[in-house]
């Protein structure tokens, strides 16, 4: 039975990556567990026991703890754009540096094929649907790191490591380590508990989404895929305003649209529809 390191895998995606996972595989989680549901509550996964926890820091990784490992999910970094203007030094230690030192150990270690998860924030603000070869225009810190350690590590590639870099869209949907900073998460938790929805700016910005579903389901069929040549792809299910978006759930909840709030004067400069040429090949 083949060996999957998750790196970040206590996180919100890396948790359910995880138990997705261990249907097929044996699973290790490289992870500081800052989210520790999984630590938690270990036994409470189906095949636990293939389970390995490694609980270290990206930046002290060896050569070592990729022993015995065949393939590489790297979930690892700071996840979002105003996490990492917090510090945006510390951003891009860990979500450069540190990844791309990540993918090089691994390299190393002779581990065949690298799954590099990266982000569709790398298009920033473009007015056209933008694809995997379109110009890249990233706004945040978060972008802008994520965009230059796919470039570095993409040159590692070769016949004998195989990487995929695959750019999620914003990403929803139910997880044991739940992350409430995105979207769709956040309206669906605010009108649940009564609250007002708040929307940065007119809501007119396009965003792409895509379920954490969905994000497990596209890993499996790489991992199963031996042959499968390394690329670069974007992950989309559909394309929505923020506004559309904000209203589709107030609906489904059946709520007074009076709940929906703008916040003017915090606009969100982002806006990019996003199509994958790459996905519809391969998939």
């Amino acid at each position: 039975m083949k060996t999957i390191l998750i790196s970040g895998g206590g996180g919100y995606l890396g948790t359910e990556l995880t138990k997705s996972l261990l249907q097929k595989y044996n699973v290790t989680i490289y992870d500081k567990f800052y989210f520790p549901w999984i630590i938690k509550n270990k036994k409470k996964i189906k095949n636990y026991k293939r389970l390995k926890i490694i609980n270290k820091d990206i930046e002290d990784v060896n050569i070592s703890d990729f022993s015995n490992v065949d393939y590489v999910c790297d979930l690892n970094g700071i996840p979002n754009d105003p996490a990492s203007e917090l510090n945006p030094k510390k951003t891009w230690d860990i979500n450069y540096n540190a990844r791309c030192n990540f993918a090089k150990k691994a390299k190393k270690a002779k581990v065949s094929r690298y799954i590099f998860n990266s982000t569709c924030s790398v298009f920033g603000h473009n007015k056209k649907t933008v694809f995997e070869k379109s110009v890249k225009k990233p706004i945040s810190t978060y972008a802008k790191a994520n965009l230059m350690a796919e470039k570095k590590i993409y040159r590692l590639k070769d016949k004998r490591f195989k990487i995929n870099i695959l750019r999620n869209s914003t990403l929803f949907g139910f997880s044991n380590s739940m992350r409430l900073d995105l979207v769709i998460n956040i309206y669906v938790y605010k009108i649940m508990n009564n609250r007002k929805i708040v929307v940065d700016g007119d809501g007119k910005q396009w965003r792409p989404f895509i379920s954490v579903r969905d994000i497990c389901e596209i890993y499996l069929y790489i991992l199963k895929r031996k042959k499968f040549p390394s690329f670069i792809c974007n992950l989309v299910s559909f394309n929505s305003t923020i506004k559309i978006m904000a209203n589709k759930i107030v609906n489904i909840f059946k709520v007074n649209k009076n709940v929906i709030l703008y916040n003017k004067s915090n606009y969100d400069k982002r806006n990019y529809k996003v199509g994958s040429k790459i996905f519809k090949k391969y998939f």
